[in-house]
Formats: structure tokens, sequence, C-alpha cells
């Protein structure tokens, strides 16, 4: 439990105080986010804002990890290649995120790589994630079923499921990423619940690497929250594709290597409706050419019903929070009698 505490600590002191150093830093240098064209008028106001803030809460966050891992190594000589694989996927999501916000900065514009660009670059990801996890983690090819004992066996066709949860929520996180703080303030909530079952698998169950997987999702959800300090709203600094991507990446990559894939739907639900808005929106319209949504993802819709931008932040997280502690509920429930 110390060790958790420590990285939360750690991950959210450093993230507190580089944040404002790295705002005064861009100010300077008079670099600032271009806001998409196409989204609502009353973001113009947020032109020029400083972005790439995902780099502060990744550092901070790789540093807890690392401070904490190498304390425990020199006390006890014990260490899990599982942190160190999920700060891995962690680094590599959040570099594609950044080589997108370095081209958008770079071409003036609100879109840096292509779309297929992204996915390509995401797909390797997730060749080093099956690989690493196939030959070195040698994680089971079977998916808990919630409320029961069952396991199903998918064999090698497992590693589609793999695919599909780090391209879905690295998307889905940065779909959410749209309002002040909505998308940091989310990510924190999902990963604070990981951060429980990670420490119950590891007290409980006796799973060695749980307390491990606690560490880098607790230093990685105090990262973000003293991140959010400067990234509520009016945000002084957007964390752009690079936090977004990198929180992604690694709450799929933590569901996974915990075996909880179904349970990653429930507790991040709210990622879940902000795809499934925007899916939802493209296809209505392709089929009967009108827009089942005035703009998707669908907080962009409740702006533009004439919702004020903190109450869609604040009721948006109240909503993560009823879908994360339903998910921890569900996956408590294997311990009561």
């Amino acid at each position: 439990m110390t060790w958790i505490f420590l990285s939360i600590i750690i991950g959210g002191m450093v993230s507190l105080f580089i944040t404002p150093l790295f705002i005064k830093f861009q100010r300077n240098k008079k670099i600032g986010e271009k806001i998409r064209i196409d989204g609502p008028k009353t973001h113009s106001v947020k032109a020029g804002t400083p972005t790439m803030g995902g780099l502060i809460f990744v550092i901070a966050s790789v540093f807890a990890f690392s401070a904490v891992t190498l304390i425990k190594y020199y006390r006890y000589n014990i260490y899990s290649i599982e942190g160190i694989f999920l700060i891995s996927v962690f680094l590599l999501c959040s570099f594609i995120g950044f080589i997108d916000d370095y081209m958008a900065l770079k071409m003036q514009r609100s879109l840096g790589l292509r779309w297929w660009v992204k996915i390509f670059l995401l797909s390797i990801v997730c060749l080093y994630f099956i690989l690493f996890s196939k030959y070195l983690l040698k994680i089971g090819t079977y998916i808990n079923i919630p409320f029961t004992q069952m396991q199903v066996e998918l064999g090698n066709w497992y590693y589609l499921v793999v695919v599909l949860i780090i391209l879905s929520t690295t998307n889905a996180v940065n779909l959410t990423d749209g309002l002040d703080g909505l998308a940091a303030g989310a990510s924190s909530i999902v990963l604070a619940a990981f951060t429980f079952i990670a420490f119950l698998e590891w007290s409980v169950l006796h799973i060695p690497y749980g307390v491990d997987i606690a560490v880098v999702s607790g230093g990685a959800l105090a990262a973000c929250i003293g991140f959010l300090w400067w990234n509520t709203a009016p945000a002084e600094i957007f964390m752009g594709d690079t936090g977004a991507f990198g929180l992604g990446g690694l709450i799929g990559a933590v569901a996974i290597v915990m075996k909880q894939e179904i349970l990653l739907i429930i507790i991040g639900g709210l990622f879940v409706v902000e795809a499934l808005s925007v899916i939802v929106q493209v296809l209505f319209f392709k089929i009967y050419r009108k827009r089942i949504l005035k703009m998707a993802p669908i907080h962009h819709h409740f702006e533009l019903l004439g919702w004020h931008e903190i109450k869609i932040i604040i009721r948006f997280w109240l909503v993560c929070i009823l879908f994360a502690g339903v998910g921890f509920f569900i996956y408590y429930l294997k311990f009561i009698d």
C-alpha cells in the first residue's frame, strides 16, 4: 500500500508544479492550440492556449513509477515486468499523440496526422503489445465473464480483442478531450477504479504484479489531477493528443493485463458513449442525410443546446463516476459470498 501512496504523491506533486513552468514556456514561445473551424463558435476564444500538456503528466507518471520501482528494487530486489510494460505502452501511445500535436503546430492547423497514419502507428503499438504479452508476459487468451466464474477461451482470436481495445480506448479518450478538463477528469476516475481493482488483485488474490499495476495507475491518476488544476475551465493548458492517446492506451493496457476486458466497457462507459455518439452520428447521416445530434461528440451537442461548459463537464464527470462505481461493484461481487 505504501508504494501506491508514494506513487500517487510523487505523480501528483511533479505534475502540479511542473505544469505552470510548461505553460510559461509555451506562452514565451507563442505556442498555442489551433481551434477546429467546424467546432462550436464559443471555442474560438480558446485559440492560442498552450497545448501538449499531456507531456507533463506522462513525465510525472513515468517519474513516479521509476522512483517507486528503484526504491523497491534497492530494498527488496524485486520488480515486475508488467509495470514496465504498461509504462512502455503509455509512452508509445503518447509519442503518437505528440507527433500529431507537433505536426498540427508546425503546419498551423487544428489537425496534425491523417487519420490513417494514426491508425497505422497505433497498429504498430498493437503488434508490440501482442508480441510482448504473448511471449514475455504470457497473458492468457481468455476473457472473464462478469457475475460468473466463467472464462471464455478465444485462442489467437483474443488478439483481435486486444487490437480493438487499444484502438478504441485511444480514440475514445481523444474524442472526449473536447472540453476543458473533461478527459483529464474522466481518465482520473477510470484509473482510480482500476487502481482499486489492482490493489485487491494484489492484496486479496495475491497476484504479485497487482501492486505494480496499482503503482502505475495511481501515479497516472494523480498526475492527471495535478494537471487538472491548470486544465479546468477556463483551461490554461490543453493536454492535446499527446495526453489523450497516452491515457487511452494506458487504460486499455491496464484492463487487458488485469483480464478485465469486459468490465472496461462499463468502467469506461463515458468514453464508450462519446465514441458511440460519433459513430451513430456518421452512420445516421450517411443513411438518412440528417444529423441525430446537433454536433458530435455528444458533449458538443449539449453545448449547442445552450448548456454552460462547466455544467456539461461536471455532469459528465458524475456520469463517469456512476459508470466506474457500477463497474467496480460488479468486480467486487467476486469477494462477496
